[in-house]
């Protein structure tokens, strides 16, 4: 069983410019997902798969796999099910590791845990989540409680779940399968979903996360 590890990296974006290169506690962005992949005890290979020479140097001086897409795979409107189709069918593994590097707190542990939780699980895709056990309202319909009846406390209402991304797995055969047959595949064959807490799943996508990120970094570094 070949467990193999993908970073996806574009090199634009908008809300933060570049933001897998921006400096984060003095490091790339992307060297945090790149390092917890490689101290992964579960991991046989890890790509960065991006459409940019420059991401595609620091994975190769980080030691790791650079993957390069074609540039019409790194648009605004390209989607998790097209880039990672395309990598499936140029990439030999049984199982594919997706390590998102905008969540740059995952580390290692994280990793082969929810790995693990795959396999003990034996379901065929994987997404990671986060809980907010808060009355909450989607398009304005209140989602899991009933604003008709007496407020119910937070601690005795469903959490909703959101998908972080930080860490997902597919089994190949099954994403590449669906993914012919129906146009996408994130959520093909089986799926489960693997609750992290909100600090391992922060997500950078405004300037405030990284200074977020760097605060929670740095506290981590003086323990």
């Amino acid at each position: 069983m070949r467990i193999v590890a993908e970073i996806p990296a574009r090199y634009g974006s908008k809300r933060v410019k570049n933001k897998n290169l921006k400096l984060l506690n003095g490091k790339p962005m992307i060297a945090y997902a790149i390092n917890a992949a490689k101290q992964s005890k579960l991991i046989h290979n890890v790509y960065v798969n991006t459409e940019h020479d420059k991401i595609g140097e620091i994975a190769t001086q980080l030691g790791v796999n650079y993957f390069k897409r074609n540039s019409d795979l790194a648009d605004d409107d390209t989607t998790s099910d097209e880039f990672n189709y395309d990598f499936l069918k140029n990439v030999d593994c049984d199982i594919l590791v997706m390590i998102n590097p905008v969540s740059p707190l995952i580390t290692s542990n994280d990793i082969d845990k929810a790995i693990k939780y795959y396999f003990d699980k034996k379901i065929d895709t994987m997404i990671s989540i986060r809980e907010e056990q808060l009355q909450s309202f989607m398009l304005n319909k209140p989602i899991n409680f009933d604003p008709d009846k007496k407020l119910p406390k937070t601690q005795d209402i469903n959490p909703i779940q959101i998908c972080s991304w930080a860490i997902c797995i597919w089994n190949k055969e099954i994403f590449i399968k669906h993914y012919e047959e129906y146009g996408h595949a994130v959520f093909s064959g089986e799926y489960g979903f693997y609750k992290l807490d909100k600090i391992t799943s922060l997500k950078i996508s405004e300037p405030i996360d990284f200074k977020m990120a760097e605060l929670l970094l740095k506290a981590k570094e003086s323990k």
